[in-house]
C-alpha cells in the first residue's frame, strides 16, 4: 500500500460522518409531508361510511317491521285458537249431553225390561197360588198399567202413551165388575180428562222449524254489498232560491249545496256495529248453529229454560251483528220470535192418585179387610 492510497482512505473516512447527517435531515423533511398526506381522509371514505350507516338503518327498520308483523300474526293466531277452543268446548258439551240422554234412555229401557220380567214372574207366582182368581190377575194388570203410565209421563213426558195406558187400565177395571173399584175409575176419568185438555206440543214441527232457521243462517246478508240507504232530505232542509239574489249569491248557494251533497256529517244516538270479517262471520255462524242444536235438544227434553236461553242468544246475535234489514232478515227474526212464543214444557198433571187408590184397595183385599163381591155370586143373584 502506498502513501497516496492511505491518504485517500483517510479522506473518505473523514467525509463519511458528514454524509450521514445530511441524509438524516432529508429524511426528517420528507416525513412531515408523508404524514400530512396520510392524515387527510379521502372523500370516498366518507361516502362509504354514510352508505354503510344507511344500510345498517334500513336493515334495522326491516327487522323491526318483521318483528311487528310476527307479533300481530301471533296475536291473531291466539284469538283464533281461543275461538276454536270455545267452539270445541261447546261441541264437547253437546256431545256429553247427548251421551247423557242416551244413557238415560238405556237405563229406562233396562228398567222397563226388568219390570216386564218382574211382572211375568209375579204372574207366574200368582198362577201357582191355590186361591188365585181371575180378578186378582186383572187387578195386577191394572196396577202395572197405571205404574207404566206414571213413568211414561214423568220420565219420558209421553202424553199420548200415558193416556193410552190409562184407558187400557180403565178397560181392565171394567172387566172386574167390582163396584168397589168405581172410585178408582172416577179418578181415572178425571186424570184422562186432564191429559186430553193439556196443550198439545208439536215436537216434530218445532224441530223442523229450528232446522229450517239453522239452514237459513248461512244465507243471511252478514256483509252488506251496498251502502245503507239514508233518509231523503226534506224540503225544509233545502234552501229555496230567491229570484232577487245577485249572480254571485246564486253561484255561492249552488257551490255550497254541491259541497254539502259531497260531504255529510251524520249524528247517531246509538253506536253502529262494524261489518264482520269472513273469519268472524264463520265463527258467529258456527256458534249460532251450536245454540240452535242446543235448542233442539232442550225441545226434545222439554226444558223450557234452556230452550229460551238458546233462542235468546241467537236473537241477540242477529240484533247485534246483522246490520242489513231486508226480507231474509225480517223472515229469520219473525221465525225466531214464533219459536220463542212456543210453550215447550207445559205443566204435567198428577195421575198418581188412581194408582195409590188401587194399591190401597189391593192391599186391603190381601189383608182381608175388604171382601169384594165375586162375579159368580152377582150372576147367581
Amino acid at each position: 500500500m502506498t502513501t497516496e492510497q492511505k491518504g485517500t482512505d483517510n479522506q473518505s473516512a473523514a467525509d463519511a460522518p458528514v454524509a450521514k447527517p445530511v441524509k438524516a435531515k432529508a429524511a426528517k423533511e420528507k416525513a412531515p409531508a408523508s404524514s400530512a398526506q396520510r392524515s387527510s381522509p379521502h372523500p370516498l371514505s366518507w361516502i362509504n361510511l354514510v352508505l354503510m350507516l344507511g344500510l345498517f338503518a334500513l336493515a334495522a327498520y326491516a327487522g323491526w317491521l318483521s318483528w311487528a308483523q310476527q307479533q300481530n300474526t301471533a296475536a291473531e293466531l291466539a284469538v283464533l285458537r281461543d275461538r276454536v277452543d270455545q267452539a270445541q268446548n261447546n261441541a264437547a258439551a253437546l256431545s256429553a249431553k247427548e251421551a247423557e240422554l242416551l244413557a238415560q234412555a238405556k237405563a229406562l229401557n233396562e228398567q222397563s225390561a226388568q219390570l216386564q220380567e218382574q211382572v211375568a214372574h209375579n204372574t207366574d207366582r200368582l198362577g201357582k197360588l191355590p186361591g188365585a182368581e181371575r180378578q186378582d190377575w186383572l187387578l195386577a194388570e191394572a196396577e202395572y198399567l197405571l205404574r207404566m203410565a206414571n213413568q211414561r209421563l214423568q220420565l219420558e213426558r209421553d202424553w199420548d202413551g200415558a193416556l193410552s195406558m190409562l184407558q187400557a187400565a180403565d178397560n181392565v177395571l171394567t172387566e172386574t165388575r167390582n163396584p168397589r173399584l168405581n172410585p178408582v175409575r172416577a179418578t181415572l176419568a178425571k186424570e184422562m180428562l186432564a191429559l186430553r185438555t193439556a196443550p198439545a206440543i208439536d215436537l216434530t214441527g218445532a224441530v223442523l222449524r229450528v232446522q229450517a232457521l239453522q239452514e237459513q243462517i248461512t244465507q243471511l246478508p252478514w256483509i252488506p254489498d251496498r251502502l245503507i240507504a239514508e233518509q231523503p232530505a226534506t224540503e225544509a232542509e233545502v234552501p229555496a232560491a230567491d229570484g232577487d239574489e245577485t249572480w254571485y249569491w246564486q253561484l255561492w248557494n249552488s257551490v255550497s249545496t254541491s259541497l254539502q251533497g259531497m260531504i255529510r256529517i251524520r249524528e247517531r244516538s246509538a253506536p253502529v256495529a262494524a261489518p264482520l270479517t269472513p273469519d268472524q262471520q264463520y265463527y258467529l255462524q258456527q256458534n249460532m248453529h251450536l245454540m240452535l242444536e242446543q235448542a233442539q235438544v232442550a225441545l226434545l227434553r222439554q226444558q223450557a229454560d234452556l230452550y229460551q236461553h238458546s233462542l235468546k242468544r241467537v236473537g241477540g246475535w242477529l240484533q247485534d251483528y246483522l246490520i242489513v234489514d231486508d226480507e231474509r232478515t225480517r223472515a229469520a227474526r219473525n221465525a225466531l220470535q214464533e219459536l220463542q212464543q212456543w210453550n215447550v214444557a207445559p205443566a204435567l198433571p198428577d195421575i198418581s192418585r188412581s194408582l195409590q187408590q188401587l194399591q190401597t184397595l189391593v192391599e186391603q183385599q190381601r189383608r182381608g179387610t175388604v171382601a169384594p163381591k165375586a162375579v159368580g155370586a152377582e150372576d147367581a143373584a
